[in-house]
């Protein structure tokens, strides 16, 4: 009897189990790195290019991407809002973390503005997880995380904060902080604050393709002696949706540190709060 005690699984053994498991999957992704690499998604063009706009909108984008990135993307940012309530999407994306380079993945992706509520799949080279699912406001506002391969099998689903430890050792942006309107409010944060403190370079980046997607570049440039997220950033505004389709960072060794591209976009598509349960997206409940 004292050994079938032992051997029963409780939720508090099982957490145990779950956690030294995720852990030792951690350790295996960190030793498995691949060399960061250009995008052949993202390609430069010379000349001006004319996206899917009203001129005057597209004149006045090209004026600000010249003179006050700070000015483009508030526009950008109030364009958003009674356009778009939710999209599906490919987001590719490249990381070091750590000094490490994570091998490029790539996430499809469903989105829904109000609740905020985020689904993702990893279809390449998933981290810890192969499916996460995030909600404003429900499980503890925790993010649910399904393991990747057989344990995922096993134990299903697990709650995790979007932004501790285990989350933040394989990405730099939580979970929480994923959609266009949000990278476009990380994206003025750090702008008005180097621009309060005379550290910003604005730069005109020209024009480029990204997918085939027509876009301007901002370009722009950061000291090293704060804590600013990359010396240099390029972001990539799609001169139809006016939003950020993607985004480089690059450190102050001037090596790339971050890349993020939205491919295949799709904007309102009717989803709703049915479609960001566990069972909607094949993902047990958690226990």
């Amino acid at each position: 009897m004292v050994l079938k005690r032992m051997l029963r699984p409780t939720n508090r053994r099982m957490r145990l189990l779950v956690g030294l498991l995720l852990a030792g999957l951690f350790c295996i992704q960190c030793s498995s790195t691949e060399a960061f690499k250009e995008s052949p998604l993202v390609v430069a063009v010379s000349g001006k290019i004319m996206g899917k706009n009203a001129p005057e909108v597209l004149a006045k984008v090209e004026e600000l991407a010249r003179t006050d990135h700070v000015a483009l993307l508030e526009f950008c940012q109030k364009s958003y809002k009674g356009r778009f309530v939710d999209y599906t999407c490919t987001l590719i994306k490249q990381e070091r973390i750590n000094g490490e380079f994570k091998p490029e993945q790539w996430i499809e992706v469903k989105f829904l503005d109000s609740p905020f509520s985020v689904a993702m799949k990893w279809t390449k080279n998933p981290p810890i997880g192969e499916q996460v699912l995030y909600v404003d406001g429900k499980y503890n506002n925790q993010m649910l995380v399904k393991p990747k391969g057989w344990l995922g099998n096993i134990v299903g689903t697990v709650p995790r904060p979007p932004n501790g430890p285990e989350a933040m050792q394989n990405t730099l942006r939580p979970v929480n902080e994923f959609g266009f309107y949000r990278s476009l409010q990380n994206l003025l944060d750090v702008y008005r604050g180097a621009k309060a403190r005379g550290d910003l370079k604005e730069e005109f980046g020209g024009y480029a393709e990204v997918d085939g997607r027509k876009s301007i570049v901002l370009v722009r440039h950061l000291p090293p002696d704060r804590d600013y997220p990359a010396k240099k950033t390029m972001t990539y505004i799609d001169l139809e949706y006016l939003l950020p389709i993607c985004v480089k960072g690059y450190d102050w060794d001037d090596q790339p540190s971050s890349l993020y591209i939205f491919k295949d976009v799709k904007f309102n598509m009717g989803l709703t709060p049915e479609q960001f349960t566990p069972e909607a997206n094949g993902m047990k409940p958690p226990r």
